[in-house]
């Protein structure tokens, strides 16, 4: 039950639930407790709140995972694909975390998990911590959660992250901030599969995968990819990535696969590319977060969050521009940078 308890010089608050990130739960994620690493993963399912601080704590103990991204329509045998590379990933003498994303129900929210279904026996391997999470209200083919889920895997010691998407097509880029590579998995017989891709995930991925290669149209498919990124790739300078076939229910193909996607992740790491991406995303994250105070910040002193539902209103039925109530906001705006002054020795 919520209460509402009264603060003095503050007035009402909301009393939160209290946080189930306890110092023991750190602790027993540190030692390498798998039932606190699922915790920590639903903490930052259900409470978003929780991220900036489960995030703190994260951040130093990560140590460099390689996350790879599986995606591409639904149906084409992307938990088929991802369940054969991980044994192979294993055997490999790697760690490995996996991350699928199903669909949610838009009546109840949840979602099948099919994906764990079909590893039942990786599931049982130590060296494998598999999470099936619902994608809510991800629109991007991943769950808001997914990315943090990984950081908490890469934090608990795996050095190989596979992170499938729900299966949207060319909207599907969410997985593009999360992964360090994007294997695109592709099937013969399902139309101008190029034409619908070619605006989205097809134009980002690392290496493409034609799966289901013992079915026909296998051949009309790889000659037709084959020849869309030999024209792109001249166009724009750069090497075309390669593009496989498999045929992954039957589990052939797939070693070529593997050998070619540590290829990928060898290229990454010693070219830089891989800490580049890292910086990258850093960067993003502390744009967005000073973005975000800011706004709520300025939103609640000129109570913009209650004023915006009926400007919004008489724009739209008036057909008037934004803009001048655009500028009027912003000219009531002050922004005075506090420099503190530090001595020497003492943090900024």
């Amino acid at each position: 039950m919520i209460s509402a308890v009264k603060k003095k010089g503050i007035g009402l608050k909301t009393k939160l639930p209290s946080s189930p990130v306890t110092a023991g739960l750190w602790a027993d994620f540190f030692q390498g407790s798998r039932l606190a690493c699922a915790r920590l993963i639903t903490a930052v399912e259900n409470r978003p709140e929780l991220i900036p601080e489960i995030r703190h704590r994260l951040i130093p103990h990560l140590s460099g995972a390689v996350r790879v991204g599986i995606t591409g329509p639904p149906g084409v045998g992307k938990s088929t694909v991802m369940a054969g590379l991980a044994r192979r990933i294993i055997q490999d003498s790697h760690s490995l975390g996996i991350i699928a994303v199903d669909p949610s129900s838009p009546f109840t929210g949840g979602a099948f998990l099919g994906d764990r279904v079909r590893m039942q026996a990786l599931d049982q391997d130590p060296r494998v911590f598999i999470r099936s999470m619902a994608s809510r209200e991800g629109h991007g083919g991943l769950s808001p959660a997914a990315p943090h889920a990984a950081d908490i895997l890469e934090a608990f010691g795996l050095d190989r992250i596979l992170i499938e998407t729900v299966g949207v097509g060319q909207v599907e880029l969410d997985v593009l901030s999360c992964a360090d590579l994007i294997l695109l998995v592709l099937q013969p017989g399902t139309g101008d599969v190029i034409q619908s891709l070619k605006a989205g995930i097809l134009e980002a991925a690392d290496m493409i995968l034609v799966n289901k290669a013992d079915t026909a149209g296998t051949d009309s498919l790889l000659e037709s990819l084959r020849f869309t990124f030999d024209i792109s790739s001249r166009a724009a300078g750069t090497p075309p990535p390669p593009v496989l076939a498999a045929s992954a229910i039957q589990d052939r193909g797939l070693d070529e696969v593997h050998r070619e996607l540590e290829q990928r992740i060898r290229d990454i790491l010693q070219t830089g590319r891989f800490h580049q991406k890292k910086r990258a995303l850093l960067a993003k994250e502390i744009t967005s977060s000073i973005r975000e105070h800011l706004w709520d910040q300025f939103s609640a002193l000129a109570k913009i969050r209650e004023e915006l539902p009926a400007v919004v209103e008489r724009l739209a039925r008036k057909r008037q521009s934004p803009y001048p109530y655009i500028r009027k906001v912003c000219s009531q705006v002050r922004i005075q940078y506090a420099k503190g002054r530090t001595g020497r020795g003492q943090s900024q």
